[in-house]
């Protein structure tokens, strides 16, 4: 994966198509499970608050209720029967629940992709720590919504700055709020273009898997369905989108993998240009080798050589200086037993005048 440090962020520069290749080679294997654990999440976030709304809400439709038109009772019935109701109740639970099964799901793709053993229940692991993913969760859409005020490229953009807390929640569950948010934000830095990119490279994905739910909303707009039968074949609608849902959490999750330090390139080391290379020449080389050999054979010799005898040598064979000069041995050897050989001749000659001399000399008589 190629990336870049500015200080202690890491710049993502891989192409999109090579990181949403990790959140397939994550799902290898696994899209059953992958897709089962996202229909729960789904049904889990969307039928109750259907359910609530149907037992408890109020129509909208009650508000521009009038009796004054003549006519238009009957034709207001049609389009009141046709719109949804609304309650309090579900947003309560929305409200309560969406943090927890965030978390959830973010744990469970997060295992999924660092290759660990998951379960379809792993998405309600959540409701462990229900305090700080309800926290962190109003924390970030107040933060998000405050920076909507101002328009919507700036909410968008916080929306991106801190996408990254709750996979720092799921990571560390020591973390504070605060200090994930914060993480987040630090993370973003130099990687907001980068991963909305990343999220519109699903567009295609997306518009493809919309097309059965659009067809069946349709159905069932002109077969005149109830409000809550509407709103549940939406619901089977969206299922259709649950693979490419599973394919975007595992993508970012690597994502986040990539951002935290957990998956690092690994580089050959830079190659040394040629010219940074010392290299002897040849005739170095070869008053090197004559050095050698002549300090070898000195000391088999009997010669006593010291160290500071073979280190002068070596420093002026190194500046191609060398005084030092070859000896043949065996010419050695023969020059001495040559002298040795004279000076024996001359041992003996002296020695035979010697008693020449002493042969000359008169005998005493008696």
């Amino acid at each position: 994966m190629q990336q870049n440090m500015i200080g202690p962020n890491i710049i993502i520069t891989e192409p999109s198509s090579n990181l949403r290749a990790l959140g397939r080679n994550a799902l290898a294997g696994k899209w059953k499970l992958a897709i089962l654990a996202v229909i729960v999440y789904t049904l889990c976030i969307d039928v109750p608050p259907v359910i609530l709304n149907s037992l408890f809400g109020i129509n909208i439709g009650d508000m521009y209720y009038n009796y004054g038109y003549d006519g238009m009772y009957y034709q207001y019935s049609y389009v009141y029967d046709s719109m949804p109701t609304y309650s309090s109740l579900s947003g309560i639970y929305l409200i309560l629940v969406t943090g927890a099964f965030t978390l959830g799901i973010t744990l469970f793709f997060l295992a999924l992709f660092r290759r660990q053993i998951v379960g379809i229940g792993d998405i309600f692991l959540g409701f462990e720590r229900f305090g700080k993913a309800l926290g962190l969760m109003l924390f970030q859409s107040l933060f998000i919504f405050l920076w909507s005020l101002l328009l919507i490229v700036p909410g968008v953009i916080a929306s991106i700055r801190y996408s990254q807390a709750f996979f720092i929640l799921a990571d560390d569950p020591n973390k504070g709020i605060r200090e994930c948010m914060d993480e987040s934000k630090r993370m973003m830095a130099g990687n907001k273009w980068k991963y909305f990119c990343l999220d519109i490279s699903f567009i295609g994905w997306f518009c493809l898997a919309i097309i059965p739910a659009s067809i069946l909303s349709a159905i069932a707009s002109v077969l005149y369905f109830s409000a809550f039968v509407t709103v549940l074949i939406s619901i089977l609608g969206s299922l259709f989108l649950v693979p490419v849902i599973a394919y975007r959490y595992a993508t970012m999750a690597g994502f986040y993998e990539i951002l935290a330090g957990h998956l690092i390139k690994e580089t050959e080391p830079a190659p040394i240009e040629p010219e940074a290379i010392p290299v002897e020449s040849m005739a170095q080389t070869a008053d090197n080798i004559s050095a050698d050999e002549e300090v070898h054979d000195n000391k088999d010799d009997g010669y006593d050589v010291t160290e500071e005898t073979v280190s002068e040598a070596s420093n002026d064979t190194s500046q191609g200086k060398s005084d030092l000069k070859t000896v043949d041995v065996a010419t050695v050897f023969a020059e001495v037993d040559k002298e040795g050989s004279i000076d024996s001749e001359k041992r003996n000659s002296s020695s035979d005048k010697k008693d020449g001399d002493d042969d000359s000399l008169p005998k005493q008589v008696d």
